[in-house]
């Protein structure tokens, strides 16, 4: 059997370090969806096989909002998302659910959670994982990266003249290696 002692203080700044990471994230995308119209926002574009950027803004703010009340459950489950077409459907109710987001990011590192999902289509059968809090708020931003860099793919193609931060879209680990 293998112990590993955790050093409470080393978790409170990985923690601290996972915040801010996410803390930029959400500027990011706010700083865009004042940016675009409420049309521009919500447009279905070809390149975005007929979505919109609203609909990956609701994604990726469900994602979010999943983890957050699921955190005060002790169990997450990223398939319980209402999929809210009035979120993708309006730029301010996604800007103030990212604000919203932004400030209820003051929970405990250390949290232990269960991850509950299902991969079969036909059935509601569950699996549950053990998870925390760091592991999902890291899943988060991984996530919304990943979105950032489809929308940053739609925005080359349809608004080529709007600017967004260098590093929209762009996981930290590319961005470094990017300035070797």
């Amino acid at each position: 059997m293998i112990f590993v002692h955790l050093d409470c203080s080393k978790i409170h700044l990985h923690m601290e370090q996972i915040k801010q990471a996410t803390k930029e994230i959400i500027d990011q995308l706010k700083d865009l969806a004042e940016k675009l119209s409420q049309d521009d926002f919500t447009r279905s574009l070809p390149v975005l096989m007929e979505s919109s950027i609203g609909m990956h803004y609701r994604h990726i703010i469900e994602f979010y909002e999943v983890m957050i009340s699921g955190a005060g459950m002790g169990e997450i489950n990223y398939d319980s998302r209402k999929h809210d077409p009035e979120l993708e459907g309006s730029r301010e109710k996604c800007l103030e659910r990212l604000e919203w987001i932004r400030k209820v990011l003051t929970l405990e590192p250390g949290m232990k959670l269960k991850l509950s999902g299902s991969y079969i289509r036909e059935s509601d059968n569950r699996f549950t994982l053990s998870t925390n809090l760091e592991r999902e708020l890291v899943y988060n931003i991984e996530h919304a990266i990943h979105h950032m860099a489809i929308i940053r793919i739609a925005l080359q193609h349809e608004f080529p003249d709007l600017s967004v931060s260098e590093a929209f879209g762009y996981a930290y680990s590319t961005l470094k290696h990017m300035k070797k």
